[in-house]
């Protein structure tokens, strides 16, 4: 699984990439920015996904990646 932290603004429509191969399979909305230990900053919020998304989707939404384990 992979997932995107936002940092830069609240997660709604328009804010992240969502084609029919990729859509998020979860969105957490923050209630307020916050700091994550996991990628050492403040965001708004992250979403996940089960294949990875492309540099320039990264760089356009301006999404921090991680890759989470789920069992």
């Amino acid at each position: 699984m992979y997932r995107y932290y936002s940092t830069e603004r609240p997660i709604s429509l328009g804010t992240f990439p969502k084609t029919k191969d990729n859509v998020p399979v979860d969105i957490e909305n923050f209630e307020t920015k916050k700091y994550v230990d996991e990628i050492k900053r403040e965001a708004y919020g992250y979403l996940e996904y089960e294949h990875k998304l492309t540099d320039k989707q990264i760089f356009d939404y301006e999404l921090y990646p991680t890759i989470v384990e789920k069992g």
